[in-house]
């Protein structure tokens, strides 16, 4: 599941995991999170979907299952067991609030709610969708105004979940290793590769001029890539080592366990 993916909200403007703590010094670019929670994922229900990706200020609202919907969203209903830090303002009931997170397009409701074992008990840092977008000053069409008072949005990607207690947490959100290991362990922000460039290849006979004499017909000048032998080169089989070659893996993430990581919270907050 991701967050606000095709949004442009300022919600990945952070460096690290303090940065989301309530009370945090805003940077003008990001703002933090309204309240900071230990909660329990207990079920998925239906959000919201809309016709266009163009943001929630302006895409149309659609009906959930309408097959034109272009961006659905789906709500983790969490219980909160413990608000850490901050304050938690619409939106709560019963103990619990909505969650709101975008549903991969390929993903149905149903299959999400098969996947709830996965996600549990864990940290959230959280904000009411209203009251968010006034603290960041965007206006509210008022079609909406109900809708975003009754959930919850993430925020910088701050949902940390144990899949079993004592367990290192995992970032559901994220899907970059190098983005998690820079949140949760202070590492350098990941750098984006650039492309390699494509090397040229190297020119044909036929890519140059043939002078013939007079009153002569030209010679085609003989393409060895046209020749049906010319790609049969006799080449020694590899030769294998025990050794395998290095490989290019997906950085390896010190996650912390979920007591770990609420003390760190607790003690920044």
């Amino acid at each position: 599941m991701r967050s606000d993916v095709g949004e442009s909200t300022g919600e990945y403007l952070y460096d690290s995991l303090d940065d989301l703590a309530p009370g945090a010094p805003a940077s003008g670019a990001f703002v933090p999170a309204a309240a900071m929670l230990e909660g329990t994922v207990v079920g998925i229900e239906p959000g919201i979907a809309f016709g266009s990706d163009d943001g929630t200020g302006t895409a149309p609202v659609v009906g959930y299952d309408d097959p034109d919907a272009a961006v659905r969203y789906a709500c983790l209903v969490v219980r909160v067991d413990r608000t850490l830090s901050g304050r938690l303002g619409l939106g709560v009931q019963n103990g619990q609030i909505r969650l709101q997170v975008e549903q991969p397009g390929h993903i149905s409701l149903d299959l999400l709610r098969t996947s709830i074992g996965s996600a549990g008990h864990g940290l959230f840092y959280v904000h009411n969708a209203l009251e968010r977008s006034q603290a960041e000053g965007r206006a509210v069409p008022q079609a909406l105004a109900g809708y975003l008072a009754s959930v919850h949005i993430p925020i910088g990607e701050g949902v940390f979940v144990e899949q079993a207690p004592g367990e290192p947490v995992i970032a559901p959100l994220m899907d970059n290793p190098e983005r998690v290991n820079q949140i949760l362990n202070g590492g350098p922000p990941p750098v984006e590769e650039e492309p390699e460039p494509e090397t040229p290849r190297p020119p044909k006979p036929s890519d140059f001029p043939h002078e013939e004499g007079p009153g002569q017909t030209p010679t085609p000048v003989p393409d060895p890539t046209d020749d049906p032998d010319a790609s049969v080169v006799d080449v020694p089989d590899p030769v294998t080592t025990d050794t395998p070659e290095p490989t290019e893996n997906e950085p390896e993430v010190d996650t912390p366990t979920l007591g770990q990581l609420l003390n760190r919270a607790v003690s920044a907050a």
